[in-house]
């Protein structure tokens, strides 16, 4: 009798280190993301959710997930298959019908055909989600979700009919993928600007719903695959280009603008300094000539004195000085008000 119970201890140990180590397999981690990061932009197990498929396809498979192509694909739609953070699972990718940039991000594992299984990778995916996202609220539907300033994202599951169970996670994402508007500080989807004495900077500004600045003169537009400008050429009065390029720092905010018009051998350079909030506190324009001398120098200073509830200045009390060659700096103050209006939300 004690043979027999200790045969059958020892065979429970075994089926128990067997389980063991299945589940450190399942839960081990996964290929990560290399790629370029950007604080403004959803990420998926630091894969950004956004961009065209020449982007989101190569930064997907750089995380270990395998696109699965098939004749009855539909269109605007992606299929991958992989680790979801250790956890097999299969992802439906889906993108606008119009711009063709990404727009959600369905993740599937399952069907569980044991509940122990399923409860197990509901749980471990749900402590991986809240621990880059914050916590989770429930709905009355059972899932579980959270929004926010960058996306949404929602937790649930699904109950087949032969008893068992598929676990999805669906990221929706709410941030423009170009920006122009958001790497100089502005916050939320921004479509206008009308800005009251305006001091270098349109009384008027136009963005895209995408977030793309909508001023007709800048041409040649290059970005890069964050969505970020980083060369441009200016349309001049004269009918010829000044090139123009842009500098970012580790937060992709910009920090340097550089204009250069080779047919007159002028050269504009504007700098950009952010307060905690992520607004300008201040900028500088330096202007020089062919020779490398500077004949214009202006520094600005900005007071915020009012915000709408989108966390956007609405007033603001500029210091501005101004210096140019031969001539004395002067000093001003300019009380700005500006209007700002943002696309609505589908």
């Amino acid at each position: 009798m004690r043979r027999q119970l200790a045969i059958l201890l020892s065979l429970l140990l075994t089926v128990y280190s067997l389980q063991t180590a299945l589940a450190q397999i399942v839960m081990s981690a996964a290929p990560e993301y290399k790629g370029p990061a950007d604080p403004r932009c959803l990420d998926m197990m630091g894969v950004p959710l956004e961009g065209p498929d020449s982007v989101f396809v190569s930064a997907f498979e750089q995380a270990g997930f395998e696109r699965v192509v098939s004749e009855d694909d539909e269109p605007d739609t992606y299929y991958f298959a992989g680790d979801y953070y250790g956890v097999k699972a299969n992802l439906t990718v889906n993108v606008d019908e119009k711009s063709k940039l990404l727009s959600s991000v369905l993740v599937t594992s399952g069907p569980y055909r044991t509940f122990g299984l399923f409860d197990r990778n509901n749980r471990y995916l749900l402590l991986k989600l809240q621990r880059q996202y914050g916590n989770f609220d429930a709905k009355g539907d059972g899932s579980l979700h959270t929004m926010t300033n960058l996306g949404y994202i929602k937790l649930s599951n699904i109950l087949h009919e032969n008893k068992s169970r598929t676990i999805q996670v669906f990221y929706l994402n709410t941030v423009p993928y170009y920006k122009d508007a958001l790497s100089i500080g502005l916050k939320g989807n921004v479509q206008e600007i009308i800005t009251e004495n305006p001091v270098m900077e349109a009384q008027m500004e136009h963005y895209d719903i995408h977030g793309r600045n909508g001023a007709s003169e800048l041409i040649d537009r290059q970005y890069n695959a964050a969505g970020y400008l980083v060369k441009a050429a200016m349309q001049e009065p004269s009918g010829q280009k000044s090139t123009l390029e842009f500098e970012y720092d580790s937060y992709c905010q910009l920090t340097k603008r550089t204009l250069t018009n080779a047919a007159e051998g002028i050269k504009s350079v504007n700098e950009y300094k952010y307060n905690d909030e992520g607004e300008i506190s201040s900028q500088s324009q330096k202007v020089f000539d062919k020779r490398g001398e500077c004949i214009l120098s202006v520094n600005i200073r900005n007071e915020y004195i009012e915000h709408d509830d989108n966390g956007n200045w609405t007033q603001n009390d500029l210091k501005l000085i101004y210096w140019e060659k031969g001539q004395q700096a002067q000093n001003m103050k300019v009380r700005q008000k500006r209007t700002i209006s943002y696309w609505e939300e589908d």
